[in-house]
């Protein structure tokens, strides 16, 4: 019985294995291959877009739709490598097959999706943009160089992350020319100072302290053109505490809870307190303009 139950995950293993790596093998066969020029864009309104309008940055083409399930499930893995490579220079382009153009707003104003997403409002198979890049499944996902030509068209996002990091490693997502015109926030003296800065202007609230309660805070906030942070707030938390020593045993569990409840939100004020005491950042920039970035750090607080 033992051997059959570990020849059932054997195979159960090399299923998987084999249905993991063999998804372009089944369903991207057939796009354009590394090199080829690629195809101009189209929207709603039958403009017509040159990737030459991109030219000096890597372009990220995400074929998808708002009903196809596989999509849904990469979006927060798509929206993570568009924070990533956004402010250094790479250009996220969606491409919908979806008919109803209130149906894809809703759904890009709900799953906060910041770049470009361009349609024809029309269905895969009646599609110009589908033909032009072989589309028969998705997502798909085209990379591009900084002069148009196809490095890397695949249905697997976990490919696509792997480009994007060997190019970042090899400073080839955008031209020699144009690599001032993207970076990210950055603080005076980079997050060295950044993190004494925080650690000697940290106070550990008495009474939290005196209640045992310790964790980690996270901050959000916004680093504005200027280089002023504004909107700071906590988004998320770890905390511990040492109410069941000896001190606290008679209390009962309503106060217990009311005093964690309370160092808890010690803790939160005075992170906050905090980072909106950082200024003087250089902020980002974007195609050679200060923008605002959503930049988050978190703060711990340990007992001694």
């Amino acid at each position: 019985m033992k051997k059959l139950f570990i020849l059932a995950a054997m195979l159960i293993s090399i299923t998987s294995t084999l249905s993991a790596q063999g998804l372009d093998e089944k369903y991207a066969t057939d796009l354009l291959p590394v090199g080829t020029k690629a195809p101009d864009l189209i929207d709603v309104l039958h403009n017509t877009h040159s990737v030459d309008e991109f030219k000096g940055r890597c372009v990220v083409l995400d074929f998808f739709a708002t009903w196809c399930g596989d999509c849904r499930k990469d979006l927060p893995e798509m929206r993570t490598l568009h924070n990533m490579y956004d402010l250094q220079g790479v250009e996220f382009v969606g491409i919908s097959f979806d008919t109803d153009s209130d149906v894809l707003q809703e759904y890009m104003e709900k799953e906060h999706i910041k770049w470009r997403v361009l349609s024809e409002l029309k269905k895969m198979k009646e599609s110009q943009m589908a033909k032009d890049y072989h589309i028969q499944w998705i997502p798909t996902m085209y990379l591009l160089d900084t002069e148009g030509r196809i490095l890397l068209a695949t249905v697997e996002i976990d490919k696509l992350k792997a480009k994007l990091k060997e190019l970042k490693k090899a400073n080839q997502l955008v031209a020699p020319e144009l690599a001032d015109q993207d970076r990210a926030p950055h603080y005076p003296g980079g997050m060295t100072e950044l993190m004494k800065f925080l650690a000697y202007n940290t106070k550990y609230p008495v009474e939290a302290e005196h209640y045992g309660v310790a964790g980690r805070v996270s901050v959000q906030f916004f680093i504005e053109p200027d280089g002023t942070v504004s909107n700071a707030e906590v988004v998320k938390t770890s905390f511990t505490n040492r109410l069941s020593d000896k001190k606290f045993k008679k209390l009962s569990d309503i106060d217990k809870y009311a005093m964690r409840e309370k160092g808890e939100g010690q803790l939160k004020d005075e992170a906050l307190r905090v980072v909106r005491k950082l200024s003087g950042w250089e902020p980002g920039v974007r195609r050679g303009k200060p923008v605002r970035v959503k930049y988050t750090v978190p703060i711990t607080f340990r007992l001694r």
